[in-house]
């Protein structure tokens, strides 16, 4: 409500409209939400399962090497994201044989392959960094 209603709607808003509007939009939100699970004809699961796989597979492997690997870079990160979204984007446009797996399986797999290869490839990271992981 902060950044939307006093922002957009009206700057002069009390803390207690702002409360209420506040619990108007969840109402609002849960409700919407309730009708579209309700269609038994809504895509609602499968559109969700397919943000998820992006996620998942954009940042999963990242989030992990990050934790345990000290030769990670800035480049092979950034490879990495953009090729395990742009694999679950691909992936979820073929079908049949091996291109029923979930998406993001390969996406988290390709993306791995892809930070590893562009880290290694690319300049180590300085001493100061590769102390500071250390220490962390």
């Amino acid at each position: 409500t902060e950044d939307f209603y006093r922002a957009f709607v009206r700057r002069e808003a009390s803390q207690r409209e702002l409360i209420w509007i506040g619990r108007a939009a969840v109402v609002g939100i849960a409700l919407l939400a309730l009708y579209l699970a309700s269609d038994p004809d809504s895509r609602v699961l499968s559109l969700v399962a397919y943000a998820w796989a992006g996620f998942g597979a954009a940042f999963g492997p990242v989030i992990i090497l990050s934790l345990f690997w000290r030769r990670m870079t800035r480049n092979g990160t950034l490879a990495g994201m953009v090729a395990g979204a742009v694999t679950v984007i691909v992936w979820k446009q073929l079908e049949g044989g091996l291109f029923d797996i979930y998406e993001i399986l390969p996406g988290f797999l390709i993306c791995t392959l892809t930070v590893v290869t562009v880290s290694l490839i690319d300049r180590p990271p300085s001493p100061q960094t590769q102390k500071c992981f250390d220490t962390v």
